[in-house]
C-alpha cells in the first residue's frame, strides 16, 4: 500500500497554493483541511499538512515540515518529516534532518541533514511519533 501511495501522492491537483513573491511569516502555517499544497514563494515558519506539500524551484521553506508527503524542488532550511514520501528533486536544496518511508533522491539534489527511514503509519499507529520518542 504505501508504495501506491507514494506514486500517486504527487500527482493529485494542488489545493493551496502560495504563489511565487509571496512571503508567509508564523509561527506555525498548518494547512489541515487540504490534500495538498504547493509553495511557490516563501514561508517563515514551520509547516503542517494532512497531505502533500510540494515546494517548486522557486519555493522556500525556513522551518520544519510535517506532512504525509513531501516533493521538494526549491530550498528547506529545518527538518522535514514525512508520514509517506519524499521526493528530493534536482533542484532541491535541503539543510536539514529528513525522516520518510520512502526517500526519493534525484542527480543533482543537495541534503545537508541526517536522512532516517522509518515506517509507515498503520493500525493506526503513528510510527513517525514513535521513531522520534526513541531519539
Amino acid at each position: 500500500m504505501a508504495r501506491s501511495r507514494t506514486i500517486d501522492a504527487f500527482n493529485k491537483p494542488t489545493g493551496t497554493i502560495i504563489g511565487k513573491g509571496f512571503v508567509i511569516q508564523a509561527a506555525r502555517f498548518s494547512c489541515g483541511d487540504a490534500e495538498s499544497m504547493r509553495v511557490d514563494g516563501t514561508v517563515i515558519g514551520d509547516v503542517e499538512i494532512d497531505g502533500v506539500l510540494n515546494i517548486s524551484d522557486s519555493g522556500y521553506v525556513d522551518g520544519n515540515i510535517n506532512a504525509d508527503s513531501v516533493r521538494v524542488a526549491g530550498r528547506v532550511s529545518g527538518n522535514i518529516a514525512c508520514h509517506y514520501a519524499l521526493h528530493l528533486a534536482s533542484t532541491a536544496d535541503v539543510v536539514g534532518n529528513v525522516t520518510a518511508a520512502t526517500i526519493i533522491v534525484d542527480d543533482g539534489a543537495l541534503l545537508d541533514g541526517i536522512c532516517r527511514t522509518t515506517l509507515p503509519p498503520q493500525d493506526g499507529v503513528d510510527r513517525l511519533a514513535l521513531t522520534y520518542s526513541r531519539s
